[in-house]
């Protein structure tokens, strides 16, 4: 053999996004635990970091096995077991799924915590969750059931059947695709009648938008396999290619993309302009958003990013109520007060009870 190609290249692709990946996480979990608030999502997290560990050694398996990134004509006849290539590619495959289906269900789960009062928004969040928990089994299931016997996989020659590999793959990456667009337009959707300056609306849509990142690399995935299988069986592809690396390196970018405030955390370390921890701005309610009859009510959390209902009040009212005096000071460092009159039940006497809002800001120095 003359070279290594772009071996090296794939074990780089393989083990780089990983560590990133687990730092990431590594640092949210930690900075959770020191707030008291590690919950669900964070697990969920974590459960994927633990599939992405076995995601990179068996990614990395199938490279050395299959000798990725070599010229075919420096590969040595005989050299590779197909038997080994695809077991490895199976097992992969089976591990694969869960990881974004789990990334994705963490990100959903931690944008209904945002609780936004329209209900539409409501029901997309928990519709995306069951789509997703759905097709995490389905898509696992799928796989290991590919063959029968399943191990008609790897051995091509045992007495069996195995299921079409172009519209398996083609479906789930399709799916995989769709579902990644949908989470990553849900925040833009949840803060667009937020009233705040441009700039900062931008850039919490653009953290909150990172899995948009994820869904570049499933569609360039997606036109890897569309040549892989144009090609003319007796042709077979070349492995000079990084194609093996993709599935690990999307796998990784999801958990680092569903992590941007804690990446605008680290990049705040180090640069003053991400650095929002001492502010203590929050976002301004519309003051219009009485005539439709409901009221938002979020504020900063320490990320500056992570949107949470103000503690000691529900933001939520019935569609009775009536919002008879909102008064916005035109002082940021003024309080804004909202009244709100509700109908107290068949006695139609009336309760009047006031919410007081603060926003201050931090003067720049």
């Amino acid at each position: 053999m003359t070279g290594t190609g772009l071996q090296p290249m794939n074990i780089f692709l393989i083990v780089f996004p990983f560590v990133l990946s687990a730092t990431i996480v590594a640092i949210r979990v930690w900075r959770k635990i020191k707030e008291h608030k590690l919950a669900i999502e964070d697990i969920l997290l974590i459960i994927a970091e633990l599939f992405l560990i076995a995601l990179t050694a068996t990614v990395w398996k199938l490279v050395l096995v299959s000798y990725a990134g070599y010229h075919a004509a420096d590969i040595p006849q005989g050299a590779i077991s197909q038997e080994q290539v695809l077991l490895w590619r199976y097992i992969n495959n089976a591990i694969y799924n869960q990881i974004l289906g789990l990334v994705k269900i963490s990100f959903l789960i931690t944008l209904l915590k945002l609780r936004s009062t329209n209900r539409l928004i409501i029901a997309s969040l928990w519709s995306l969750i069951i789509v997703n928990i759905c097709f995490v089994f389905a898509a696992t299931l799928g796989h290991i059931f590919r063959c029968q016997p399943i191990h008609k996989y790897w051995h091509p020659k045992v007495p069996g059947h195995c299921s079409n590999d172009a519209q398996y793959i083609f479906g789930v990456i399709g799916v995989t695709i769709g579902t990644d667009v949908l989470v990553a337009l849900i925040p833009a959707w949840i803060l667009y009648d937020l009233q705040m300056s441009l700039r900062h609306k931008v850039g919490v849509i653009a953290f909150l938008s990172l899995p948009l990142a994820v869904t570049a690399i499933g569609c360039y995935r997606l036109h890897r396999f569309v040549v892989f299988f144009s090609l003319p069986n007796a042709t077979g592809e070349d492995p000079h290619n990084v194609r093996n690396a993709l599935s690990n390196i999307e796998a990784n970018l999801g958990v680092i993309a569903v992590c941007g405030p804690t990446i605008k955390w680290i990049l705040g370390r180090f640069i003053p302009y991400f650095d929002t921890a001492r502010s203590t701005n929050a976002f301004t309610p519309d003051p219009s958003s009485h005539l439709r009859q409901r009221s938002h009510g979020y504020v900063k959390s320490y990320d500056g990013i992570e949107l949470q209902p103000k503690n000691g009040f529900d933001t939520t009212y019935p569609r009775h109520i009536r919002n008879s005096c909102w008064k916005a000071n035109d002082d940021d460092t003024d309080s804004e007060k909202q009244c709100i009159t509700v109908q107290a039940g068949k006695d139609e006497r009336e309760i009047r009870a006031t919410t007081v809002v603060e926003w201050r800001s931090t003067p720049s120095r």
